[in-house]
């Protein structure tokens, strides 16, 4: 057998495979020998059929069986002996084979990247603060009080920049009404689509205006607009305010926090205090480490199978539409958005990859590994954040072919803690 391998792209290999008629040959005659000896004929005792006519009627069954053993032994010896790495299943090209001819065909696979991994120990990190300051009190009791904030209605007064106005409205090209629309909401705020036309300038617009007033404002109808015909058009949109209402913040006092079952301002003040510091702690856990990851990215550069990586981006983009469809995104918005989160998502994919793609090389250096007893434990913990029994998740684990990915997180977790243990940290 000769081989050739050729570089095709970023860890791509095309294997150009050489099998003498020979080796085709011996590997027919003992393949009709196995035939023969097992066969059973009608008029004939099994293994006694005459050789000729197991050759006659077994002849294309044979010939697929050599053609399909050859190329398997032939493409397992050569990764075996050049120590390919394959990613995904190979490519295999237009195979003609014949007997007593030799027997040529090519093999398109994609390899895992080969590298050096630089210094991971004695990292230098800085560790942000995890101190709680009255400013991130003040935030959080900010927040929680808008999430207790209702609309009411500003009866004498005018529309300001994040009021939600009602009102009737209708477009106009070229002096006629193409569309119209009774009680719309719309905020007040630059960018807000009204008719499915985005006013970057809507703020000052609208600002000012008081119920029963109507604002005309000039805008350039977009590609999605409703009515094809007068797409990128000019036209005059008419909002006639029926109502104006604005988000009633309630202050934080006493009382604010009695409603939300604290026994006072003091005691809602102590728990988001230490509800902030377990916040805070894990956000500079995070954020070390991201630092280890970037350290490690940054020293120890290798390119990736594009096929793969084309593949996993596709399936994150298509998740990250329907994310977006599911919370009412118009399509036509999703698909002018499209070539943005196909790129945020290559860029995500790759980052990713390459990080375990380091992380999984570091554990072989340094002999980690994950026990069945911590993939057990780890399990278990998974059951009772979800108030459920073990063999529940592990079976829907199990069905989701998730244990895998289970267990190389775990074990990258090791190698990070491992490198955090080592680093120098500041702060």
């Amino acid at each position: 057998m000769n081989v050739t391998i050729e570089d095709a792209g970023p860890c791509k290999k095309v294997l150009k495979f050489e099998i003498p008629k020979e080796t085709i040959e011996s590997e027919f005659e003992k393949k009709t020998v196995e035939v023969c000896d097992t066969i059973e004929l009608p008029g004939f005792r099994k293994g006694h059929a005459p050789r000729k006519l197991v050759e006659k009627r077994f002849a294309d069954q044979i010939k697929d069986e050599v053609r399909q053993s050859v190329v398997s032994d032939c493409y397992q010896k050569v990764i075996e002996e050049h120590k390919l790495n394959p990613v995904g299943n190979p490519k295999f090209g237009d195979i003609k084979f014949d007997i007593g001819q030799p027997f040529n065909f090519d093999v398109t696979l994609e390899v895992w990247p080969t590298f050096d991994v630089g210094q991971y120990k004695d990292l230098k990190l800085k560790k942000k603060s995890t101190t709680v300051t009255d400013e991130d009190i003040q935030k959080a009791l900010h927040n929680m009080s808008l999430r207790k904030a209702q609309l009411t209605v500003v009866k004498d007064g005018n529309a300001a920049k994040g009021d939600q106005i009602i009102c009737d409205g209708k477009v106009e090209v070229d002096g006629s009404t193409v569309l119209e629309d009774n009680d719309i909401e719309i905020l007040v705020a630059d960018g807000f689509a009204v008719f499915n036309t985005g006013i970057p300038d809507l703020v000052t617009k609208l600002e000012g205006t008081k119920s029963g007033e109507i604002r005309s404002i000039d805008v350039k109808l977009p590609d999605a607009f409703v009515k094809e015909e007068h797409r990128g058009k000019n036209a005059k949109l008419q909002l006639t305010v029926k109502e104006i209402k604005r988000l009633a913040v309630p202050e934080v006092n006493e009382n604010f926090a009695k409603t939300l079952g604290f026994e006072s301002l003091e005691d809602l003040k102590s728990k988001i205090q230490k509800q902030v510091e377990i916040e805070k702690r894990k956000w500079a856990e995070d954020d070390l480490r991201n630092q280890v990851l970037d350290i490690l990215l940054d020293q120890t550069k290798f390119e990736l199978p594009e096929d793969f990586v084309s593949y996993h981006t596709g399936k994150r983009v298509y998740k990250h539409q329907l994310d977006l469809l599911n919370r009412g995104m118009p399509l036509e918005e999703i698909q002018k958005q499209t070539e943005n989160i196909k790129n945020a998502s290559a860029e995500s994919v790759m980052r990713e990859l390459k990080a375990s793609l380091i992380l999984d090389k570091i554990a072989e250096k340094e002999k980690i590994f994950v026990t069945e007893n911590e993939v057990e434990q780890r399990i278990a913990d998974i059951a009772r954040a979800y108030n459920t029994d073990t063999a529940r998740v592990r079976k829907q684990l199990e069905r989701q072919g998730s244990l895998s990915y289970l267990r190389n997180d775990m074990r990258e977790n090791k190698v990070v803690n491992l490198i955090l243990k080592e680093a120098h940290t500041e702060g």
